[in-house]
C-alpha cells in the first residue's frame, strides 16, 4: 500500500467526518487512528489502535508522551510507503497533498504546515499539527524520542524538533541551515488546506489565524457546517 494516514489523539466530534473525507479523497489509503483505550471507537470508520495512556507528568503536564506513544505504536502496524501524520480534529482537504510532497523528491525530509505566526520564527519550532514523509523517516523521528519527564517546560514543537536534529541527526549547524536540510515548510491554507477545529470554533484562535495571514475573512471550506461546530475546546 503506497499512502497512509496516521491520525493520533483523542476522538472529537470532527473525527469521523474527517476520516470519511479521507476515504473519499484517498480511497486506496491505509487509514489508522491511534487513540486511547478509554475512548468509544464504535463509530470510527477506519482501523483503530487503542493505547494505554501515559502516566501524567509533574510538575509540568504535557501531551508530548501521548503523541510519542500514539505515533510509535501506530507506525509499528502501518505498511504504507508515505504517511501523513495528523490530528483527529483537523481536516486536510487537499487531494494533491501527497503529490506536493513527492514533487519535492525529498523522502528523507518531513513536510509540515506553517501558518505564519511569530512562534514559528523560534529555533527548532516545527508545528506538530501534521507531518508528511516516508514511513522510514517518520519512524526515525518518532521512535527515537525519549518520553518527557515533565521536570521542565519545553513546548512540544521544540522538544520533538530539537531532539531529532541535535540528538538523532547530531547536526549542530545553525537552525536556518538545518531546517531546510530536514524539513519542508508548506502553507497551512494553500498547500495543506487545513481546517483545525479550534480555529473554526474558538474566536481567539480565529483572530490569531486571520492576523497571521493578514486577511479580512477566513477561508471557508465546504466541510464545515453547523452540525460540526462546537462551543469550543
Amino acid at each position: 500500500m503506497k499512502v497512509g494516514i496516521l491520525m493520533q489523539g483523542n476522538i472529537r466530534k470532527w473525527t469521523a467526518p474527517i476520516i470519511n473525507e479521507f476515504h473519499s479523497l484517498f480511497p486506496d489509503a491505509e487509514i489508522v487512528l491511534s487513540t486511547w483505550n478509554d475512548e468509544n471507537v464504535s463509530d470510527i470508520p477506519c482501523t483503530v489502535i487503542q493505547n494505554k495512556p501515559p502516566v501524567p507528568t509533574h510538575p509540568y503536564k504535557t501531551t508530548k508522551n501521548n503523541q510519542i506513544i500514539g505515533c510509535q505504536n501506530a507506525l509499528k502496524e502501518m505498511k504504507s510507503d508515505t504517511i501523513l501524520k495528523c490530528r483527529p480534529d483537523a481536516f486536510i482537504h487537499n487531494p494533491d497533498i501527497f503529490k506536493i510532497f513527492w514533487s519535492e523528491n525529498s523522502s528523507q525530509k518531513i513536510m509540515y504546515p506553517s501558518i505564519g505566526i511569530g512562534a514559528e520564527s523560534r529555533e527548532y519550532w516545527i508545528t506538530d499539527w501534521a507531518q508528511l514523509s516516508s514511513r522510514e523517516t517518520l519512524e526515525e523521528f518518532w521512535n527515537s524520542i525519549p518520553l518527557d519527564d515533565g521536570s521542565q517546560y519545553i513546548p512540544a514543537e521544540q522538544y520533538f524538533t530539537r531532539h531529532y536534529v541535535l540528538d538523532v541527526k547530531k547536526d549542530n549547524d545553525p537552525w536556518k541551515v538545518v531546517h531546510d536540510r530536514y524539513f519542508i515548510r508548506k502553507n497551512y491554507y494553500l498547500d495543506f488546506q487545513m481546517e483545525l477545529e479550534r480555529f473554526v470554533n474558538v474566536e481567539s484562535y480565529q483572530e490569531l489565524l486571520n492576523t497571521a495571514y493578514e486577511v479580512d475573512d477566513p477561508i471557508k471550506y465546504p466541510s464545515v457546517n453547523k452540525s460540526l461546530k462546537t462551543t469550543g475546546i
